[in-house]
């Protein structure tokens, strides 16, 4: 059998390709350019931040719970409405009371249409400030 062979010798590698470590380089130095302000404390880069406006509308007067059960039926601050009523009763709320908040509580098995629907009616009231919080059975 025929054994074949590298003819050429093993040779040093006497020349290195510069190419790679210099883009290596650039993109340090690049890097190092932007940082340095940062690194400074050299704000100026930054985007001046303002200050969050305070409020100067004041808290509710008043809190009105709306509970809305499983079964659909409504009690608003305890008492038990029909929901048809829920409407009126909100009006006349408002009209007392313009700046009372309702605390809306939904159960948590309800569809999320029936919270659209009384949000909507919420706004056809007049009300402003509304939270919203779901919950399980109560005893």
């Amino acid at each position: 059998m025929r054994r074949f062979s590298n003819q050429r010798q093993l040779q040093l590698v006497q020349e290195i390709s510069v190419i790679p470590l210099m883009d290596l380089v650039l993109v340090l130095l690049l890097a190092l350019l932007l940082a340095a302000p940062l690194l400074k404390g050299d704000k100026s880069l930054l985007p001046a931040v303002k200050p969050a406006p305070t409020s100067t509308t004041p808290p509710p007067v008043d809190v009105v719970t709306l509970t809305m059960h499983r079964d659909l039926s409504v009690t608003l601050n305890g008492a038990m409405l029909a929901r048809a009523d829920l409407p009126a009763s909100l009006k006349r709320l408002v009209e007392r009371q313009p700046d009372t908040g309702v605390e809306v509580r939904m159960h948590r098995d309800l569809p999320v249409q029936e919270l659209v629907q009384t949000m909507k009616m919420l706004e056809e009231a007049g009300v402003r400030r509304t939270a919203v919080s779901t919950h399980a059975d109560e005893p």
